[in-house]
Order: C-alpha cells, then sequence, then structure tokens
C-alpha cells in the first residue's frame, strides 16, 4: 500500500466538507502533520456520475512537496446512494492506495485516496493534469492509429505486470466482474432493445440490437473468461478514460478495475477509440502490436490465430457497457454504439460466442 494518510473521515459524501480546508488539511498530512491549507477556490465541477471537482488549494506555511492544483473525485450527496451500492469508487480509491505503485502504468498522481467500508465510499485527490498540461481525449475527436498503438502499450503494460497468479495474490479483492453484470438489472434487456432501437443504434443489424442477445453474449464471455488466464483489465478503456501528457498517454478512472482476459481491453480499445474505417484497416496490425508489447514487458502472450479469435469475441463486451449507458452525452454514447456495433456485426462475434 502506499503511504496514504488514514483520516479520521476516510471518504465523506458530504462535497461541502471535502472541499473544505480543515479536511483537505487533513487528507494532505505529511509526516503526522496536517497541511496548512488557508484556502479553496474550486475551479470546476462536472460529471455525469462522479463528481470530478477542480481546485485550487492556497497554503500557509506547511506546503513542501505540495501541489496548488487539485482534482478530487467521488459521489456525493443525496442522488449518489446508488451509485454507492455498486462499490465502484471503493475500487478505484484501492487501486489507487494499493495497485497504482505496483504497475508501470502512467497514472495521474495521487495525493490520497480514502476508503469508508460503512458508506462503501471513496474519495480520492489527483493532482491536477489539466493545469499540468495534459489533455483528456473523447469520442468526439480524431484518435489516431499511432496514439492506438500507444494506448495499446500502457494496456500490455497493465496486463503482463499482473498476469502471474503471484501478483494477482497481492490484490485478492479485486474481483472479476463480467458474470457480475449479466446481473444488472438497472438496465434490463426489454428495456436496452428499447434503448438500442433509437437512433443510438441506427443502421446496425437487428441480432445487434437485440438486448437479450447482448446479455447473452455477455454471459457466454463470462463463461469463456472464467477458465482463462487472468490478469488486472482496466474494465472501460475507452477514449474518455484516456489523456494525452507531455510524458505520453495515460489512463484514468479505475472504477471498473476487474480480473479477466487481455482480450476484454483490447478490442473494448480499439473498436471504441478508432473510426469504424480506421479500425478495420489497422485492428490485425495493432493486435499484433499489442502481443508484441504484451512479450515485450514480460507477458506470455497467445499466437496471433488464438488472440484473434479471443478479440472477435470480447467486442460484444464493450457493446453491452455502452448499450446499458444512459447518464452520458448521447452524442458520445451514439458514437461509441455504432463502432463497437458495426465492429461486433463485422466479426460475426455472436456468432462466434454461441448466442
Amino acid at each position: 500500500m502506499q503511504g496514504f494518510v488514514t483520516t479520521a473521515e476516510p471518504a465523506p459524501i458530504d462535497l461541502d466538507r471535502v472541499l473544505s480546508p480543515e479536511w483537505l488539511a487533513a487528507a494532505l498530512a505529511r509526516d503526522g502533520a496536517p497541511a496548512d491549507v488557508r484556502s479553496v477556490k474550486v475551479v470546476d465541477i462536472f460529471g455525469p456520475s462522479a463528481t470530478k471537482a477542480r481546485v485550487e488549494l492556497e497554503f500557509g506555511s506547511r506546503s513542501a512537496g505540495l501541489h496548488r492544483a487539485y482534482c478530487i473525485k467521488g459521489f456525493f450527496g443525496a442522488g449518489a446512494l446508488g451509485y454507492l451500492k455498486s462499490g465502484v469508487q471503493v475500487t478505484e480509491a484501492s487501486f489507487y492506495r494499493e495497485c497504482a505503485a505496483r504497475l508501470p502504468v502512467r497514472v495521474p498522481d495521487c495525493a490520497y485516496a480514502g476508503v469508508d467500508r460503512e458508506t462503501n465510499a471513496g474519495v480520492i485527490v489527483m493532482k491536477d493534469l489539466i493545469t499540468a498540461g495534459a489533455r483528456f481525449l473523447t469520442a468526439l475527436e480524431p484518435y489516431t492509429v499511432e496514439q492506438a498503438r500507444a494506448s495499446l502499450d500502457q494496456l500490455a503494460r497493465l496486463h503482463a505486470a499482473s498476469s502471474t497468479p503471484e501478483m494477482l495474490a497481492h490484490w485478492p479483492w479485486v474481483r472479476s466482474r463480467v458474470e457480475e453484470l449479466t446481473r444488472y438489472q438497472h438496465v434490463p434487456a426489454p428495456r436496452v432493445t428499447e434503448l438500442m432501437t433509437t437512433d443510438r443504434g441506427e443502421g446496425l443489424p437487428d441480432e445487434v440490437r437485440d438486448g437479450e442477445r447482448i446479455y447473452a453474449a455477455l454471459a457466454a464471455i463470462g463463461r469463456r473468461t472464467a477458465s482463462s488466464p487472468l490478469c488486472l483489465i482496466h474494465g472501460d478503456a475507452h477514449a474518455g478514460n484516456v489523456f494525452q501528457a507531455a510524458g505520453g498517454i495515460g489512463l484514468v478512472d479505475w472504477q471498473l478495475l476487474q480480473r479477466g482476459q487481455w482480450s476484454l481491453d483490447v478490442a473494448y480499445h480499439v473498436a471504441a477509440v478508432l473510426t469504424v474505417d480506421d479500425r478495420r484497416a489497422s485492428e490485425e496490425e495493432l493486435l499484433r502490436h499489442y502481443l508484441a508489447r504484451f512479450t515485450a514487458h514480460g507477458g506470455a502472450a497467445p499466437d496471433f490465430a488464438e488472440a484473434w479469435t479471443r478479440y472477435r469475441e470480447a467486442l460484444a463486451y464493450g457493446l453491452f457497457l455502452w448499450a446499458i449507458t444512459v447518464r452520458v452525452d448521447p452524442s458520445i454514447i451514439r458514437q461509441f454504439i455504432i463502432r463497437l456495433g458495426t465492429a461486433v456485426a463485422d466479426h460475426r462475434s455472436m456468432h462466434l460466442l454461441g448466442v
């Protein structure tokens, strides 16, 4: 575990409390002494699910080694109670507390990560990437094949470094999530069909717009993953969870961290970040690139024929995640669903999975 302090209030769900000089002073304590936080200026607050608050702090005398600009993330207020039940913010805070320092992956510099097991809340205080000059990517701007090579290298680093039972044993709390997602009832299969028959799924084949088949495909992936070699996977590696910094590409939003097969990250990432035409033209080369980087970072990669089959099957995982998404800008949802749904159709992923 990293040397994070343990506070009396590890993860408040009251945003005003988290933004108070008193709480931040305790969270940023060094050598047993609270930081001398004099004032907190809120620069920006945004969602849509977890709240991210960008702040600038003014310090007094005890500020050595501390940044002025931070991004604070958590679920706050009465509307957060449903999200807290999912435990995803506990997962993300625990990633920064226990995993990040052991993994050769570029992530935000995290100053504090707190978990409250009674409320199931987690709060993270990270160095503000935007102030540091980084840029977050989105589905609504170009993502080049060269950028995809760089982000696949980050995924290969994550997967290879956690691909042995000895390494996974460090994090017994990280569980497999695919089978769990098949029981996700906030957006049941009939509702998924309704959503997919709107403009978000326009132009896709009927089988790709069928909620029952989308859930069945995920269940089939879960069964196949259970008997595969496992590693840590990011679980939600779309363009919005990637940042471009001076040192290179990095990954944020570790709420869906899980034990899984490497192919879930790779297939989801390639099909989500690239346009349909770029993905069709480059995916085989990108998969070979990923396998080479996985090997270079110490992993035992499968041969290409096996990897290609696993890749084609795993495309349905990303489609499921966006088919059930409702609280995101509709233009982003549509972009990801068209890209992922077209990939599933191109590769006949449903048929490969037997659904």
